[in-house]
């Protein structure tokens, strides 16, 4: 059973102009990088449209199981490169925005 590491966030509107060119920043790094993402189900990120709070967004990470979430993440967010981005990903978002949660599947 499939389970998602769901965050959701703000970018702020100041920093929208840099959200673009840091997610594509991400992008290649990633698919310069499948091994280092092995055993990741899937990665989405959606932007919400209408309704709610302007610029969220909602980033979705599926795994196999809990424990292969633990030990992918672990090599995933331990990569220098990733670290920086990370970082520089905080920089765009309203940090009072920022949620994660755990969302597993049941019908």
């Amino acid at each position: 059973m499939s389970i998602f590491i769901v965050e959701t966030y703000v970018v702020r509107p100041e920093k929208l102009d840099e959200f673009t060119p840091a997610l594509n920043e991400f992008l290649k790094f990633k698919k310069k990088n499948p091994k280092l993402f092995q055993g990741l189900k899937s990665w989405k990120l959606f932007k919400q449209e209408y309704g709610g709070t302007t610029h969220m967004y909602v980033e979705m990470w599926e795994y196999s199981s809990l424990e292969a979430m633990e030990r992918i993440s672990d090599r995933i967010f331990a990569h220098e490169e990733m670290i920086k981005i990370v970082k520089g990903f905080h920089q765009l978002i309203e940090s009072i925005s920022f949620s994660t949660s755990i969302w597993y599947h049941v019908a």
